[in-house]
């Protein structure tokens, strides 16, 4: 029986061994677990704030979207008034084309050549120099 006893002893205190042995690895491993989460919650808060950079990037990318939205607007209406003005500078020339060419234009003519003669003749030296064109080279 002695040897019966002995071998459980023996058995008994291998098994608080390993046992020991194995509670000291699990208070190493909740140790090293205990640690990572801490890092992990270090972690969330980096990735908290990056994300909140990352909105707040959004937010002012999406702001000067409606600020180009809004140039864009109006250099299309600024198109919009130039092609107008051009139009109407067309219509314009056209009738001061026709205006200088018609009645009007020869009668002014005509003003402008007695006023030349007469500063020429009383000397003032007030006039225009102009030259006579031919009719040749007037508009149409």
């Amino acid at each position: 029986m002695t040897v019966a006893a002995l071998i459980a002893a023996i058995s008994f205190a291998l098994l608080a061994v390993v046992g020991v042995a194995a509670l000291i690895g699990m208070i190493r491993l909740m140790g090293t677990s205990r640690r990572l989460l801490e890092r992990g919650d270090v972690l969330l808060e980096r990735a908290s704030a990056v994300v909140d950079g990352a909105q707040d990037a959004v937010g002012r990318a999406s702001r000067q979207l409606d600020a180009a939205e809004a140039v864009t607007a109006s250099m299309d209406e600024l198109g919009e008034g130039m092609a107008e003005l051009a139009g109407q500078v067309g219509a314009l020339a056209g009738f001061g084309r026709t205006l200088a060419a018609g009645p009007v234009g020869r009668a002014a003519a005509v003003a402008y050549g007695i006023r030349h003669a007469t500063a020429l003749r009383r000397g003032r030296r007030a006039a225009l120099p102009g030259r006579v064109v031919s009719r040749a080279e007037v508009p149409r």
